[in-house]
């Protein structure tokens, strides 16, 4: 098969970013000492929005997939073996997670998934070299905690679909050469949203008191400023203007 240009995009074990020479790629990597046990529960709605928790026994989401399944998650150690837990272990933890003055309590149903998800961040640079272009988990990975995978792989498309466009249809290759730095604009962003977001809302490994006490005010000025929820918003939602 010959072609004029290549999009890699072959997920996070991609091999093809590895074709890049050594001397000329660098690899960021962020490796988070916590993850996430996730389990996909036939379960009604806990609540109407998604619920981001953080307790003292650790972080919590529920999220929705739809009237009768859910998607749930709690902070876990990396190692951690899904056999080990049972349906009532599983939903007594997750009740801990949620519990509080409110009286919140989440509805239950049968799990049919289990499944642990480490945290990583993950950045290769430069995007392209000569004609192939690497894009989505190929070229950069999140933790989940801001949801930005998906929407910086999207991302990455938007500007790929630019620069190609010119480059054949109007015969400038050059215009290849904005696709990276275009691009690492918004991951980099988007790392440190999300990795702002995790260190937030997780118990951290050997967190001091005066940690966990910086940790709670800044939890505090998201959820009561303006400035504090706009902040979240716009870099849950993507970024105006940025490509």
């Amino acid at each position: 098969m010959r072609c004029d240009f290549l999009v890699r995009a072959d997920g996070s074990r991609s091999t093809c970013r590895l074709e890049i020479p050594e001397a000329e790629r660098r690899h960021f990597f962020k490796e988070y000492p916590f993850a996430w046990f996730g389990i996909l529960a036939e379960a009604p709605f806990s609540a109407p929005e998604l619920v981001y928790n953080r307790s003292p026994h650790g972080f919590a989401l529920i999220s929705q997939r739809s009237e009768t399944l859910q998607r749930m998650y709690f902070q876990c150690d990396p190692e951690e073996d899904v056999d080990a837990w049972s349906d009532d272990r599983i939903w007594a933890e997750l009740q801990a997670r949620v519990a509080g003055e409110d009286g919140f309590t989440l509805r239950e149903g049968s799990i049919t998934d289990k499944t642990v998800l480490r945290f990583r961040s993950f950045v290769a640079e430069p995007l392209r070299y000569g004609n192939m272009l690497l894009a989505g988990d190929a070229a950069h990975t999140v933790p989940p905690t801001g949801a930005k995978g998906l929407n910086l792989a999207l991302s990455d498309v938007r500007v790929l679909s630019e620069v190609l466009e010119r480059a054949v249809f109007k015969k400038d290759r050059d215009a290849l050469d904005e696709y990276g730095p275009r691009a690492l604009a918004r991951v980099w962003r988007s790392q440190h949203f999300s990795y702002w977001m995790t260190t937030m809302l997780h118990n951290l490994p050997e967190a001091t008191d005066f940690d966990v006490r910086r940790q709670l005010a800044e939890l505090g000025w998201v959820v009561s400023s303006t400035a504090g929820s706009t902040y979240l918003a716009e870099g849950y939602t993507g970024w105006p203007g940025h490509p």
